[in-house]
Order: C-alpha cells, then structure tokens, then sequence
C-alpha cells in the first residue's frame, strides 16, 4: 500500500485495501527514500520503534496521573515485555499507528477537568486515527461512553458541553481532509467501497454476530452497577475502569475478526490495574519483579527464541527484483512481492476466502493474470482459492520463492501456452534444439495462447518450455533458486516519484 503511493498510483482504484490511508501515506515516504531493496520490511519495522517508545511513555504519564509513578515504572516495565504487546507493536501494521494515537488521546482526556483546547486536540488525534483505522469508531464509543457512565455514577457537576463541541469538531478535520482529496482525485467510491461496503461483507461471514450483539446491553449495564459499586474511587481511576471493560465488551459484540492486535489499546490498562492491585502488598517488588521474568521468558519462547527468521522473506524479495523489471505485474497472495502491482484486484486472506465460498466474490485470477500479461506469481500456497491455483500450477514452472510462466512439456513434445508472450525451451543444461511447431527452433520465440509441439533433436531429454526473460534473468526451473540475503542494487533501484 505504501509503494502504490510511491509509484503514483491511486489507493483503492489501482490496488486494494480494506483498510483507512492514513497509515501507509504517511510511511511512503520512507520507502520511497529507500528505494526497491530486498531487506526493505526491516526498515518499514524499524520505524514502528519511535511509535512503541510513544505508547510507552505515554502509558508511564497515564499511569502516573491515575496512580503514581511507581506503579507507573511497574506498569511499563511489563507491558514492554508482554508478549502480544511487544511482538504485536513492532509488525509493520497499521495497528501501532492507531494505538498510539488512542494512548495520547487518553492521556489528554484524562490529564485534568475538561477544556475547549485539549478536547480538541483529543478529538484531533482522534481523527487521526480515524483515518488510520475504522477501529476507532470503537475508542470514541469506549471514550464518550466511559465519561457518560462515570458522569452518571458520581453524580459530577462539571461541563463536559463546550469541550465535547470542541472534541467533535477536531475529530471531523482529518477525516475531512482525507475524504476531500479521494473526492478530488476521483476515488471516492473506491475508497468506500473497499473501506466501508468490502468490510460491511464482513458481516455475510459471521451470521451468528447477532447473538453477542444482543448481550452488549446487558454487558454494558453490568459495567454501570459495578461503577456504582466504586462510584467513591478516583474519578479518573473510575474512568480508566469503565474505558477498559467498554472497549472489551465492545470489540468482541460489534467487531467480526478479533485478534490480538485489536486488544492493543487496552493492554497498558490492564497492567496498570494489574500492577495496581500488586502495589498493596508488602513484597510487591518481588512480585513485580518475578512477573518480569516470568514475561522476559514467554517473550523469549513466543518470538521464536529470537532467532533470524526472515530470510525467506529476503530471498523472496531478492527473487522479485531479479525476476521482473518496474511494470511488471506479479501475481501474489496479499502484495507480499511490495514492488510490483498485482493483476487481480482482491487480496487473498481469510475474509476473501470466505467470501468466494460463499460466492459473494469470483475467483477471476485466471482471466485477470492473461489479460495483463503476467509471467510471474508467487509460488503455490494452500492460500490461494482452488480456480486460481490449479491454473498456476497448470501454466506457471517453479523458480523457488517465485514462479514463471511456463509447462513441462509432455512425453510427446507438446506443450501449451496461457499467457501469450516470449519463451524459451529448455533442456537441463542449456536452450534446447530442435524444431517448434514444425520450423527450426533458433531461441526465444512469440508464442500465443493455445496448444504447440516441439520436436528434440535429442531424445530422451527433459524439456521446459519458459517464459524468456525469466532464463535470460539468469533462472531455470532446472536450478531452483534459493537466493540468500544480498543487498538488491540495479539500473531500477529506486521509486518512482512520491506523490
């Protein structure tokens, strides 16, 4: 999503995505400064590090504000080595955007009696995030519903009406912006469709969402009796509490896929309540101590030991820059090869999947990979829908990470072409001679769809027919390719102009 931007493309019209702009606009520009290398992720990840150091310090202020900053210190302390935090907050997503614009968004709401000027900085970030993900309809039901309740409980007297005016007013500027310039450039119903109508199918899924939905009342009432129980807490405690419980009853009634990312927002409450409840015991140094090292080796095991897992990824990448040139197409999963455009429209995940079960979306990949002339995909994957991938097995030769267009010829000597284009035939050890479709094979040849014949001049042989620039790029599917990390550099290194 962030190359698209790069590459003067237009979000939503040229490329799909379900998810809000935000968060990959304001990454272009990075990747567009790096250029096309096949260790690109490592970067686009380093710089989720500013934004976890955010979150953290931020949680120490929230935690400080609402308790002390011992407990504060504590708090950070584990929550930077929970295992879904962490592993969770250092991904290239556009979750740890998201939610760190939500901790900065708490900490205004929280850091005194409500103002016109930080409620409407609150609303800003907010809006913010908004456009980062549609999740944040969530965070302003879990704000706006945990100030109603705690107004509610402790009977409180303060005027929240100007700065709620003033909330929702910056709230609607970001989002103004943004929708104002996909109507300008012409994609705005693209841009609905994929953000707003795509994820409404979401619904079709999970028919039975009705049920949990039904309970949310019920949950939400449960929430205000049990503020009434503490209404004599600390108010913004109280807050803190109520926000906690709303935003969980809330994601997991109205929200169709939950995963551990969308729990991120709540976790640096949960430790502080956690931590909170520690605190009144005489040895809780120990305790929080032994909670470190309890969390440092689950950490430890859940990332693998920390070992060095990416080099199938650089391989691939390396692949992808060696194989293709800028323009063309690549037909992968999900946009895993970054630097070329996909010629099928939807991405394959779960709820794509889903969705062409339930014959909501065809599996029109055959078609689209013809009709843009792509000789090269992603290697087989029980990821991709049955239609699709009997037609790149069937058509497409394996290089490694990656595949060509291409067949095994048969016993016989025939052969047939899907994707017209130029091809070679190859033995195991060079192009092979012999005679194509009755007249002299003298190398690479314009081939059209359909069936052809080859005739060896020696028998016996294995023979592959290939897409040509494939084996002029150096690649066989005699000598699968399995690359290691090289620092991708060539005549096409960098990213066409950011816009």
């Amino acid at each position: 999503m962030a190359w698209g931007w790069t590459a003067g493309l237009v979000p939503y019209r040229d490329y799909f995505d379900n998810h809000a702009p935000l968060f990959h606009l304001a990454t272009a520009p990075l990747l567009a400064a790096l250029g096309e290398r096949a260790d690109i992720l490592f970067y686009m990840r380093a710089a989720m590090l500013p934004l976890f150091a955010v979150v953290l310090f931020c949680t120490y202020l929230v935690v400080a504000r609402v308790y002390s900053r011992r407990i504060a210190l504590w708090s950070v302390v584990l929550l930077s080595l929970f295992p879904s935090f962490f592993l969770k907050s250092l991904e290239y997503r556009t979750d740890n955007l998201w939610n760190t614009l939500w901790i900065v968004a708490l900490l205004l709401v929280i850091s005194g009696p409500p103002t016109v000027r930080r409620w409407f900085l609150a609303g800003l970030v907010l809006g913010c995030a908004l456009a980062v993900s549609l999740k944040t309809i969530l965070l302003v039901v879990t704000l706006a519903g945990a100030g109603i309740i705690t107004r509610f409980v402790i009977r409180g007297r303060t005027r929240f009406a100007l700065p709620a005016v003033a909330a929702a007013c910056g709230f609607v500027i970001v989002p103004a912006v943004v929708g104002g310039y996909f109507i300008a450039i012409g994609a705005w119903s693209n841009l609905v469709y994929c953000v707003f109508t795509f994820n409404a199918l979401l619904e079709k899924i999970r028919p039975e969402a009705w049920l949990e939905r039904s309970l949310w009342p019920f949950a939400v009432a449960g929430i205000v009796l049990l503020a009434r129980r503490y209404r004599h807490a600390d108010p913004r405690r109280l807050y803190c509490a109520v926000a906690f419980a709303l935003f969980a009853v809330t994601l997991v009634a109205f929200w169709i896929l939950v995963s551990p990312r969308d729990m991120l927002p709540i976790m640096p409450l949960g430790v502080m309540f956690v931590v909170a409840a520690v605190d009144r015991f005489d040895d809780r140094v120990v305790i929080c101590s032994v909670a470190a090292a309890v969390l440092a080796a689950s950490l430890f095991y859940y990332a693998n030991r920390f070992q060095n897992r990416t080099k199938e990824f650089v391989t691939m990448m390396n692949q992808v820059l060696r194989l293709t040139r800028p323009g063309e197409p690549v037909m992968d999963l999900k946009g895993e090869t970054i630097y070329r455009q996909r010629p099928f429209y939807f991405i394959f995940e779960l709820i794509t999947h889903e969705l062409m079960e339930k014959g909501l979306l065809a599996d029109r990949v055959p078609e689209s990979v013809v009709a843009a002339h792509c000789y090269v995909a992603q290697r087989d994957s029980g990821m991709w829908p049955p239609r699709a991938r009997q037609f790149l097995r069937e058509n497409f030769l394996d290089l490694g990470r990656l595949r060509a267009a291409g067949q095994w010829l048969q016993p016989d000597g025939t052969f047939s072409i899907a994707v017209p284009g130029r091809y070679v035939v190859l033995n195991e050890a060079r192009q092979a001679a012999g005679k194509l479709d009755g007249g002299p094979y003298n190398g690479p040849r314009d081939l059209g769809a359909g069936a052809h014949r080859f005739d060896p001049s020696v028998t016996g042989e294995r023979l592959a027919v290939l897409w040509a620039p494939a084996f002029e790029r150096g690649f066989s599917p005699f000598q699968l390719k399995d690359i290691d990390f090289v620092r991708y550099r060539g005549r096409h290194s960098r990213s066409r102009r950011f816009r």
